[in-house]
């Protein structure tokens, strides 16, 4: 009997293992609102301090995060959320936009997009979707039969774009 609750445990626990793994899932943090409150006093809002394309001067990647890591505002932080900020960081240096969703309630994905002067615009299913910008934040509603890894956002600003499709990554930037 014990060998059948065993099995039958084991077999829920797979399943379960299974279907996390194909799941879409928003970003640990919220990480441009993380960098406002924890970096901008010394890195300027929206890394408006750090230099064009710093990220280069280290010599690999592991370098770029031993010294984000170091930084006072990311003591603490969990690996997968610093990854997500390495990622911004990426966009900093690049001067490029950076997105990232960051929260579903039910129907509803939010995210972050820096600069905040950035356009976003999304699509699905070969359908452009409303989105909705306050600031920092923006927020679109599913329409019925829409998943978010069928989701593709963009962000723009002047002529440069980002885009990020969700059923890669929940943010951009992440090479």
């Amino acid at each position: 009997m014990r060998r059948g609750i065993s099995l039958a445990s084991l077999g829920i626990v797979l399943v379960s293992v299974a279907i996390s793994i194909g799941s879409v899932r928003p970003a640990p943090i919220k990480v441009v609102e993380t960098y406002e409150r924890k970096c901008s006093s010394c890195h300027g809002k929206e890394g408006a301090m750090l230099d064009k394309d710093f990220e280069k001067k280290y010599a690999s990647a592991s370098e770029l995060r031993e010294v984000v890591e170091s930084m006072p505002g990311a003591i603490g932080m969990r690996s997968d959320a610093l990854e997500a900020m390495l990622a911004y960081t990426r966009s900093i240096s690049r001067r490029e936009p950076f997105v990232v969703w960051t929260e579903q309630r039910g129907d509803v994905i939010i995210g972050e997009v820096s600069p905040a002067a950035a356009t976003v615009q999304a699509r699905a299913k070969r359908e452009t979707l409303r989105v909705q910008r306050t600031q920092n934040q923006w927020r679109i509603t599913l329409p019925k039969g829409v998943r978010p890894e069928d989701v593709e956002i963009t962000a723009q600003r002047g002529g440069v774009r980002t885009t990020l499709r969700l059923k890669d990554s929940p943010y951009s930037h992440t090479k």
